[in-house]
């Protein structure tokens, strides 16, 4: 009985969002031919608040278009669960990486000081005002890394962790 409404109190998806990779099998994906028949370029995700403890987000944010890439994360942040976890992966935009450079359907270019945009404790989240754009959801960086990616390219390893109820009013 203990178990079963610990259970209960913890649930939440393990989504994947992806455009590559393979899935891990309890994993619910989103994607055009996924478990959610979801474009995961668009947002609003149909997907209800707070659903989700833990996502995996592999080869999507170079395909978002940049002038959505904050709303993207907030609506990310809207179907985490407090604290839940995210862990993003794909090629380093930096000029550096040709794994980004040489495919002409990148539209975003992300390495893991994009990511600090999202961090509330680093100086970049404030700047955001100053762009003419609104403050995006709070996530905290947990772990970044530019790591080896395919055929001798550069790729991002990011973990990020939604932060809801830390959040200031918009």
């Amino acid at each position: 009985m203990a178990i079963t409404k610990l259970i209960q109190r913890k649930k939440g998806l393990l989504l994947d969002i992806s455009l590559g990779g393979t899935p891990q099998d309890r994993a619910v994906v989103m994607s055009p031919a996924g478990d959610v028949r979801h474009d995961p370029r668009e947002y609003p995700f149909p997907l209800p608040d707070g659903c989700v403890n833990t996502a995996v987000v592999t080869h999507v944010l170079e395909y978002v278009n940049p002038q959505c890439f904050f709303e993207w994360w907030d609506d990310l942040w809207r179907v985490m669960q407090p604290n839940g976890v995210v862990y993003i992966s794909g090629p380093y935009g930096g000029d550096d990486s040709q794994g980004w450079l040489s495919d002409p359907t990148h539209l975003t270019r992300v390495m893991e000081s994009s990511f600090l945009w999202l961090d509330p404790r680093g100086p970049l989240y404030g700047l955001h005002a100053s762009v003419g754009r609104p403050t995006p959801r709070p996530w905290h960086p947990l772990q970044m890394a530019r790591v080896p990616g395919t055929h001798g390219s550069i790729s991002y390893n990011v973990m990020l962790q939604a932060q809801k109820g830390k959040e200031k009013a918009r």
